[in-house]
């Protein structure tokens, strides 16, 4: 399966991500592997993407104190466990979900602003791939 596949199946799977991702990392260098072509529901930038992948690397918790603003949103971190940042709009956004989650060297987002896509569906697809890619040297 190529990289769009697993972003793909982010979209349609269980997660219902609205914007999904693979970041990959080769000789300490992030880069965007995949990502979602409908940028509509959230555009976020490289830099923005590698600070959370690199705060979920280094469990960097000073995260959850400053949060993050990704594609002009901000969100407040919830949670810092190893693998895995899962956070969660602030304000009138406060349904939106963002997970990232890390692997070997790749670090999936998952997004989606609707609350009828709980976060925990999200984490789970998030989470599963990140296992299968991780298990499968990634």
């Amino acid at each position: 399966m190529s990289w769009s596949g697993y972003v793909d199946n982010l979209e349609k799977g269980k997660g219902q991500c609205k914007y999904a991702a693979i970041l990959g990392c080769q000789n300490n260098v992030w880069g965007i592997w995949a990502e979602s072509t409908d940028k509509s529901a959230l555009a976020p930038t490289l830099d923005e993407m590698v600070k959370a992948a690199n705060a979920v690397k280094g469990n960097d918790q000073s995260i959850m104190g400053t949060g993050l603003t990704i594609g002009g949103q901000k969100f407040t971190c919830l949670r810092l466990e190893p693998e895995l940042l899962i956070c969660q709009g602030k304000g009138d956004n406060k349904d939106f979900s963002l997970v990232f989650g890390a692997g070997t060297s790749t670090c999936l987002v998952g997004f989606n602003p609707s609350g009828e896509v709980k976060t925990t569906q999200v984490r789970e697809a998030v989470e599963v791939m990140k296992d299968y890619l991780k298990n499968a040297g990634y």
